[in-house]
């Protein structure tokens, strides 16, 4: 019903019902925005002396408003010939407090599916399949912006046999490995208290790479090592971007997080609270989170 004034429509008013339009189309709006997910596999670190790869699991939201990242379920399928997982070492990279650590459900490798010829690597396929779960449904977990760069929810650790060989990583999907598995990734999305919902993920990035051809790491020097209450990380060039330094203790828990700024030959870290044990620091950039160094040292009381 209209509003009216004198038995004419008031112009100033917009009707009841083209009200109800607007916001139905704005609903729809919003509701196909929050579902925009792409997932992205990034290699971004190979480390020489363990001969091992990390790769990053990242998503972005490109949809309207925020998007609340609730239980997450990953499957990927992988060239076992070249790459085996090192469960110990792949961690998530979600805050503790709100997320529960990576919890591999099911590996697999030197599986042969050769008879199928979904993926060029079937005759030694190898298959994971991994949850990070929300701890507390009634108040959600971490707000992913629209404008907001690559997200990385998870670090997984690879084994690498051979440097110089073309190594794949493929997300699990449709039209890609339905033949292998009917079970895909599931992202779900926090609604409300208690509600969430599975968001479509419109877009996957596999990794396909040769460590040879990583970014070029730059060495960094810890003194002192051991160290009861402050270390410098010494860089060998000064530093042609701002980096982001994590320590990670032996658990994969991130104990300190920082900065080393544009121009820095170095930077000191206060490590007095820590407990004692063995630490590792990794250096990475902003917004892509690719690693570019990692040292390590030990922490003595």
């Amino acid at each position: 019903m209209a509003f009216v004034i004198s038995g004419k429509q008031n112009p100033n008013v917009l009707p009841v019902k083209a009200i109800f339009i607007l916001l139905g189309v704005f609903l729809s709006y919003y509701a196909m925005g929050v579902e925009d997910i792409t997932l992205r596999l990034n290699p971004s670190f190979y480390d020489e002396s363990t001969q091992t790869v990390y790769v990053d699991v990242e998503l972005k939201y490109n949809g309207y408003g925020h998007f609340r990242l609730a239980d997450q379920n990953y499957r990927l399928f992988y060239d076992s010939a070249l790459l085996q997982l090192e469960e110990d070492y792949s961690r998530s990279d979600l805050p503790q407090d709100l997320y529960s650590p990576i919890q591999f459900m099911e590996v697999m490798e030197g599986l042969e599916a050769d008879q199928v010829n979904q993926l060029n690597f079937d005759d030694h396929l190898g298959f994971i399949n991994f949850n990070i779960d929300l701890n507390n449904d009634s108040e959600g977990g971490v707000s992913i912006k629209k404008d907001e760069l690559w997200h990385r929810v998870a670090v997984l650790n690879f084994k690498v046999e051979d440097k110089n060989a073309l190594s794949q990583i493929v997300w699990s999907r449709t039209d890609a490995t339905d033949d292998y598995a009917t079970a895909f990734v599931e992202i779900m999305e926090w609604v409300s208290p208690n509600k969430t919902e599975v968001a479509s993920i419109e877009d996957y990035v596999d990794a396909s790479f040769n460590v040879q051809e990583d970014r070029q790491e730059f060495a960094v020097e810890i003194s002192p090592n051991p160290s009861s209450d402050f270390i410098k990380l010494s860089f060998d060039t000064d530093l042609s971007e701002t980096l982001e330094v994590h320590i990670y203790d032996a658990t994969g828990k991130a104990v300190i997080n920082s900065k080393a700024y544009r121009g820095a030959a170095s930077l000191n870290l206060a490590i007095a609270r820590l407990a004692s044990g063995s630490y590792t620091i990794e250096l990475s950039t902003i917004g892509t989170n690719e690693h570019v160094s990692k040292a390590s040292f030990i922490k003595i009381d």
